[in-house]
């Protein structure tokens, strides 16, 4: 694999205001339908946190940093990026990182 092709992912936070969080995770379920089909998209899941009602976390590989760019700069199915960010309490906290292999990733 070369430096240019390698895999991207990432981890984001987001905290809705309160009383949104299952909102929030249903408009990022909306958002992943629209990912299901994006070129690059390897891995684009919807999780929420056991302990905090309204706070739901976005787990993302893609097969390189133009796919995801290309998929989260262009539209997102039929929910808009506005849908989202009205729903947070803020901006949504991301940690980047660099998938190397395992159970659920193409070879």
């Amino acid at each position: 694999m070369t430096e240019g092709s390698r895999r991207v992912g990432r981890y984001v936070r987001m905290v809705a205001h309160e009383g949104q969080g299952a909102r929030l995770a249903d408009t990022l379920l909306r958002v992943a339908d629209g990912m299901r089909g994006a070129p690059g998209c390897e891995l684009y899941v919807i999780n929420v946190s056991n302990d905090e009602a309204d706070t739901v976390w976005v787990t993302e590989v893609w097969a390189d940093e133009e796919a995801s760019d290309r998929a989260l700069n262009g539209e997102l199915g039929e929910v808009g990026i506005g849908d989202v960010l009205e729903l947070l309490a803020g901006p949504p906290e991301l940690v980047d990182i660099t998938p190397i292999g395992g159970a659920g990733l193409p070879g």
